[in-house]
């Protein structure tokens, strides 16, 4: 009988281990890879993905994530979006997309799929960025471009712009954009990417309550109401100066016309683009030295936009939102919001009865 000495034994098991621990770990990666499956699974086809919140493909814009997913779910929810608002800020809290819908149907008889998609602090060069790509992934009938004054002074927004526009998944189709695109999980564990922050809590909370306070149509209401909006903003205040320096000397530039070119070239593609302005105060226009600055502005971009077979619809007179309705000289409340969406589906109204320009629902009706 041969008897195994302890030597033999330990050096058996040592030659058996790497073959044990690469089962482990085969084992622990195909668990891994079951549970993301899993995963998958439960967000795509359940309320989950909707339910644990905020979502991320890992670009700057916290308000342009929010909108993108609560896009993404209006889509799957309505079967389509026939009219996507876009802007800034002013378009965020200043149209009620349900309240418009509304309005419209009951003047027209159209019932109208239509989402919000304004987001503070974009001028119109990254807005026509994103509405390709909206128009790409979505098919809306119309456009609805909210523009002002500022989104074609040449130092305006550019920071934003630039660190927005820079980030991989707008400039690369790369690996990892796809994943971010298509995968779920991922997009549930970006927004914790910057855990390690001192400053993170602060705005991982501001960007829960920003996604709690939006409409699943991509509205945000502000409850402010403003104060001493009649009176014209000083230059001597040191928190005025910066916009008054900003757009001194203002002119329209080139190349953020060009931005509007490019939105409203998805004309060429079967849709209808309409531009249209806020009813600001007219203290707002006092950084571009008054309310006589708007009308050359306006002389350079209407032929501009009609030229290009865009729509353009003139802003309604200011006068009929009250000072309670603001929040300040160019942003509305909720109030303003309700009042200024019943009135823009007027005006869009008259304006397809007089030329036939209307909202255009998306091809097919539905997606």
């Amino acid at each position: 009988m041969t008897r195994t000495t302890p030597a033999e034994g330990i050096g058996k098991e040592t030659t058996r281990s790497p073959r044990s621990l690469i089962g482990a770990l085969i084992i622990a990666l195909a668990v891994f890879l079951g549970l993301l499956v899993i995963l998958e699974g439960l967000f795509r086809f359940t309320s989950l993905d909707r339910i644990l919140s905020l979502r991320s493909v890992g670009v700057y814009h916290a308000q342009f994530e929010i909108k993108w997913f609560e896009l993404k779910d209006y889509v799957r929810e309505n079967g389509g979006v026939d009219v996507i608002l876009m802007g800034n800020s002013m378009v965020n809290t200043g149209i009620d997309p349900a309240v418009l819908s509304a309005e419209y149907s009951s003047l027209t008889g159209e019932d109208l799929r239509i989402f919000n998609f304004g987001v503070e602090g974009l001028t119109v060069a990254p807005n026509s960025v994103i509405a390709k790509r909206l128009v790409e992934r979505y098919h809306p009938g119309t456009i609805l471009f909210v523009t002002e004054m500022r989104d074609y002074a040449v130092n305006n927004g550019l920071e934003i712009e630039q660190t927005l526009l820079d980030n991989e998944w707008f400039t690369s189709d790369s690996a990892t954009t796809w994943l971010k695109n298509n995968s779920t999980v991922l997009q549930h564990l970006l927004p914790y990417r910057n855990w390690s922050r001192a400053d993170f809590l602060d705005n991982f909370l501001m960007s829960m309550r920003r996604f709690n306070d939006t409409t699943t149509q991509g509205y945000e209401p502000d409850s402010h109401t403003g104060v001493d909006i009649d009176i014209p903003p000083d230059p001597s205040d040191p928190e005025e100066k910066e916009d008054f320096i900003l757009f001194a000397d203002y002119a329209v530039d080139p190349d953020r016309l060009k931005a509007l070119g490019d939105i409203l070239s998805l004309e060429e593609e079967g849709m209808t683009v309409i531009v249209t302005e806020m009813p600001v105060h007219p203290n707002y226009f006092v950084y571009f030295g008054g309310e006589q600055a708007h009308a050359p502005y306006l002389d350079q971009l209407v032929p501009f936009i009609t030229s290009r077979g865009g729509s353009f619809l003139p802003a309604i007179a200011w006068q009929l939102i009250p000072l309670e309705d603001r929040v300040d000289h160019h942003h509305l409340n909720y109030k303003g919001a309700i009042r200024f969406s019943k009135l823009l589906a007027e005006e869009l109204a008259d304006l397809c009865q007089r030329s036939g320009d209307c909202l255009r629902s998306a091809p097919g009706g539905s997606q």
